[in-house]
């Protein structure tokens, strides 16, 4: 009874070993697909934080001839991104500066706090390394508020800088900023003005065009 129990397995198990042995067996199983893991999701928003400086801006009053400068101060700012492609975001940007606008004898000295608001976006100039550097700019509002209440002023203004991304992990990065902000005054224009029981009170008459400044900004953005 012992021989044909294993007569009928040999007949089994011998053709499956000829089988697996010939070429297009191997090969059909070699073919057969593997599973795809599954797509890892790319941050699709990133929260940036900056400290920084801000250089320059002027004005020239066109009653007296001479320049009121602002003068160098820390700055303050945050990014809000969202990605557009894997080169390219989009950014919503906030900066905020207090200084003090000083001139000659004549003119008492004012502070004044300094904001920009920008939607704009950064574009990666090259990703091949690990340190990324990218273009960023915007367009916007300057609004100038002087420390006595009622004279804010506000003006159409844009910004266009360079940048470095620096990645510590998938989340979290460095960015290295320098930006150009410039701020449009029309000619012979009237700044932080109002009214009172003696008529409209303006504490500058400037002459010119531009309020140019430039900020240097260091920060770490958090993507999400």
């Amino acid at each position: 009874m012992t021989q044909p129990v294993r007569a009928g397995l040999t007949d089994r198990v011998v053709p499956v070993l000829l089988a697996a042995a010939t070429p297009g067996f191997a090969t059909a199983h070699a073919a057969d697909p593997q599973p795809t893991p599954p797509p890892t999701d790319r941050p699709g928003f990133e929260v940036a934080a900056f400290g920084g400086f801000s250089l320059g801006g002027s004005f020239t009053l066109n009653n007296t001839g001479p320049r009121v400068d602002a003068g160098d101060h820390g700055s303050l700012a945050v990014a809000l991104d969202a990605q557009a492609d894997d080169l390219s975001q989009y950014e919503l940007f906030y900066s905020r500066e207090s200084t003090t606008l000083r001139g000659d004898s004549t003119f008492a000295p004012l502070g004044v706090t300094v904001e920009y608001l920008h939607v704009g976006g950064t574009l990666v100039l090259d990703d091949s390394s690990r340190v990324k550097p990218y273009l960023v700019g915007g367009l916007g509002i300057t609004r100038f508020s002087p420390a006595a209440p009622g004279l804010e002023d506000t003006r159409f203004s844009a910004s266009l800088g360079l940048g470095l991304r620096v990645p510590i992990n998938r989340q979290l990065s460095l960015r290295l900023e320098a930006r150009g902000l410039v701020t449009l005054i029309s000619a012979d224009t009237a700044l932080f003005c109002r009214s009172d029981q003696t008529g409209l009170v303006c504490q500058i008459h400037a002459h010119g065009s531009t309020f140019l400044q430039g900020e240097a900004l260091a920060g770490v953005a958090y993507t999400f």
